[in-house]
């Protein structure tokens, strides 16, 4: 018996049905588009305190990776995918139990025969059953909770870099409200001035109830945009309080949007880190793993099982007897069970799991290519919104002098009333496409980051970032 169990271990150690494992072919390019010649360093090798410097983004996102509710879930999850490792790992052992029984009982037949005996029986045992991993099914099954381990793990990843770059996304937005409320104040004082100008003119009869009402009309235009965007800025704020796992308030501010410059020069590195380092794509190809492995159980379920088993225990018609020389039974045994016919369920099991197989290999190809598109798509967001932010600062600039001249020609008499008021609305368009486009070429910056997978794996060697000094 002993060398049947070493003979079929290592047998089971040797043999095994799961498809040798290689990492699908994701056709990744050789570079990213947008990216400088021969650059390997990329902005994702910085962690996010170095990217996003501001003191209070800084301490909102430390709040943050400590009660965000769906970071908290998703180490839950994590827990509970080890917990089914040790699940799957507890085949490799016997598994043993014990029982114990006692039964007492009189024959029906008493009542006709009143000298029948009443009985009694009392046993204890221990039995003990083992399975050989002949097929490798056990070792497949928990290297195929490993990969489900390594997946939720590097879902939880994904979950923090999606949380420091979110949270990152909506306070950039946020400080981009404020800047709209800080121009439609100021808007609106200019318009209460010209408002003032047209009152002015018209009680000395030099401009008409025409120039004054559309003046109001206007102030009452730019008066307006202060109460939408400040319930703009209290919905913003009421997303960052649940980002960062408390009730709805106000939130604190740092460094205004126009003191928050675009790094300028901003590296990307090269498509093959991509696949080390974005949780996602991590994540899916510990998918291809483990559905390799479920193949590999499925083949194993069609071959026949060799189990061991054994029985020791005590048995006796009464409790004093129990634990006499003559009450110790035992047994030791082996036995083999064959699946032969069960209506190709097992032939079914098998080729759905390879099914499976293809589904997460298309899903892993999937995510590399939605990788891909987002570090694209960021990129040429840097490139074109940094365009177009310099493009509407040249414009506000132009408008600005625009809006003085015309007002100094409508007090000259040289002009009308519509060039003042026409080139004040444009103003305040420009003004406003100003800070929109400086909000985006900053947001531009965060996606990239996010797209190119940064910050998780700096988290996990340096769990606590370093606190400002005070």
């Amino acid at each position: 018996m002993r060398k049947l169990v070493l003979v079929s271990g290592a047998f089971a150690a040797a043999c095994s049905f799961a498809p040798e494992y290689k990492r699908p072919e994701a056709g990744a390019p050789a570079e990213y588009r947008f990216a400088q010649p021969n650059e390997s360093a990329s902005i994702a090798d910085l962690p996010w305190w170095q990217v996003f410097k501001d003191p209070v983004l800084q301490d909102l996102i430390r709040a943050a990776l400590q009660n965000n509710q769906d970071l908290a879930l998703a180490v839950a999850r994590v827990d509970e995918s080890r917990a089914n490792v040790g699940i799957a790992k507890a085949d490799f052992y016997p598994q043993i139990s014990a029982q114990v029984d006692a039964a007492y009982g009189r024959p029906i037949s008493r009542e006709f025969n009143p000298s029948a005996d009443t009985s009694g029986r009392y046993s204890a045992s221990l039995g003990l059953s083992w399975e050989l991993d002949l097929w490798g099914r056990i070792r497949n099954s928990r290297d195929a909770a490993l990969a489900d381990l390594f997946a939720t793990e590097d879902g939880r990843r994904a979950v923090v870099l999606a949380l420091v770059s979110g949270l990152a996304q909506a306070y950039l937005e946020l400080r981009s409200l404020d800047l709209e409320l800080e121009i439609a104040r100021s808007n609106t004082q200019t318009r209460q001035g010209t408002l003032d100008l047209f009152e002015a003119r018209a009680r000395r009869g030099i401009a008409s109830d025409l120039e004054v009402n559309q003046a109001r009309s206007d102030l009452a235009f730019t008066r307006a945009a202060i109460p939408e965007t400040e319930l703009q800025i209290a919905f913003k704020e009421h997303q960052i309080c649940v980002l960062v796992g408390r009730a709805p308030g106000t939130i604190s501010r740092g460094a205004a949007l126009v003191d928050t410059p675009a790094p300028p020069q901003i590296p990307l590195g090269v498509p093959a880190q991509l696949l080390e380092r974005r949780p996602d794509v991590l994540a899916a190809e510990q998918g291809v793993i483990g559905a390799g492995k479920r193949v590999g159980v499925a083949v194993a379920d069609r071959l026949p099982t060799l189990s061991l088993s054994g029985f020791i225990g005590l048995q006796a018609a009464s409790l004093s007897n129990l634990f006499g020389s003559n009450a110790v039974a035992g047994s030791v045994g082996g036995g083999i069970f064959a699946p032969i016919f069960q209506g190709g369920r097992l032939a079914s099991a098998e080729e759905a799991s390879r099914a499976r197989l293809d589904q997460s290999v298309a899903a892993y190809k999937k995510a590399v290519e939605v990788a891909l598109q987002e570090v694209a798509d960021a990129a040429a967001g840097i490139h074109k919104l940094r365009e177009a932010r310099v493009a509407h600062d040249d414009q506000v600039k132009a408008i600005t002098i625009a809006a003085r001249l015309a007002l100094l020609r409508y007090q000259g008499g040289v002009s009308s009333y519509f060039e003042v008021l026409d080139a004040q609305r444009q103003l305040f368009d420009a003004q406003l496409g100003l800070a929109r486009s400086r909000r985006d070429e900053l947001v531009s910056v965060v996606l990239l980051y996010r797209a190119l997978g940064g910050g998780w794996h700096i988290e996990e060697a340096a769990q606590a970032p370093p606190a400002p000094a005070k």
